[in-house]
């Protein structure tokens, strides 16, 4: 009977997933039907359900699967153990298993998608903002980090009286906010190398405030394009500029431009080693303690964790429709070089 109701619930799951990839197939019916149809209601209902909590909902929810995958796994092996392959029940009896664990990933994919997953198939940004991305040139990138780095400059001397040194210290908005939640994974996530998530399960976006306080005003804009559909990374950072741009918070744009540099002083430096230095040169002495801070926590905590998660999150991105892999972060920045070239002055 258990076996008969898997089997049907498997061959539901199936129907449903062959339709989700169907509605895949076109970015405009995924942004017509479900970006600017139902997911408004779906982001709006679990921030309305578990937004006023105070932690993290959907921290609590990974520990809880992984403490009961661990548990299940354990009385698999152990049942195994104890009662011999054979007297357990052999073929069949892993075949079972087999199937059951089919059709709960299958599940939990279609909740993923409904949840927020399908953002990832919607129409591009450079369909929506009407701009062709192409690489950018040596000269392109010069003349964008030479832009980037006078705001960040300009940013950086409205900061002056009080500079961002550690959490306490951090006078932005959005992260005193309650948009982000702080992560309830702590210094872990220094480790695994991720400034912030967000749980398409929950709704929930959360920050990492164990990283250096400069980060955390980006970080959370980044995270709060993801709550608003914004699924692709290089999307996020591309909206999560655009946002801080148009707000009066000096904090929040000191960050996102102080961020916009670092993609694109790097991406520079690969063709022009001794510009990207002068650039790091002729930033204002805050920004200068900032980017050192920096680069010494990522050596303090580099290893390979952080190198694991790195795999696996290129994997994950490749699997949900962002073929760039980690490239996808710097390509938020292209984004903005191309909007900034096509807006009109």
């Amino acid at each position: 009977m258990k076996l008969l109701k898997t089997h049907k619930s498997l061959f539901i799951a199936a129907v449903l997933v062959i339709f989700a990839q169907w509605f895949m197939l076109s970015d405009q019916r995924v942004e017509n039907w479900y970006t600017n149809g139902v997911y408004p209601y779906i982001s709006g209902l679990l921030h309305f359900g578990l937004g006023w909590i105070p932690f993290s909902v959907g921290d609590l929810l990974y520990c809880a699967v992984i403490a009961w995958a661990a548990l299940r796994l354990w009385q698999f092996v152990s049942s195994i153990w104890v009662k011999g392959f054979r007297n357990w029940g052999g073929k069949e009896m892993l075949l079972c298993h087999f199937l059951r664990l089919l059709t709960l990933m299958a599940w939990v994919w279609l909740v993923f998608h409904v949840l927020w997953g399908f953002n990832y198939y919607r129409k591009s940004i450079p369909d929506q903002f009407g701009f062709v991305v192409e690489r950018p040139s040596r000269e392109e990138l010069v003349q964008f980090t030479q832009y980037i780095l006078r705001e960040t400059n300009r940013y950086a001397l409205e900061l002056k009286s009080s500079p961002l040194k550690t959490k306490t210290h951090v006078n932005c908005s959005i992260v005193n906010s309650n948009l982000p939640k702080s992560s309830l994974f702590g210094v872990i996530g220094n480790y695994m190398g991720y400034g912030g998530y967000y749980n398409p399960f929950t709704g929930e976006a959360q920050i990492n405030t164990h990283m250096p306080a400069f980060m955390l005003p980006f970080i959370a804009v980044h995270e709060k394009a993801h709550q608003l559909g914004y699924a692709k990374e290089s999307e996020a950072n591309f909206m999560g500029y655009l946002a801080a741009m148009q707000s009066k918070d000096s904090c929040l744009k000191y960050a996102a431009n102080l961020e916009m540099f670092i993609y694109a002083n790097n991406a520079l430096r690969r063709s022009d080693s001794v510009a990207a230095k002068n650039n790091f040169k002729a930033l204002s002495p805050i920004a200068i303690k900032d980017l050192k801070s920096y680069k010494a926590f990522v050596q303090q905590y580099q290893g390979p964790i952080d190198e694991f998660t790195t795999w696996f999150y290129t994997k994950f991105l490749r699997i949900n429709n962002q073929s760039e892999g980690m490239y996808s972060y710097d390509l938020g920045m292209v984004y903005v070089i191309r909007y900034i070239n096509k807006k009109p002055a």
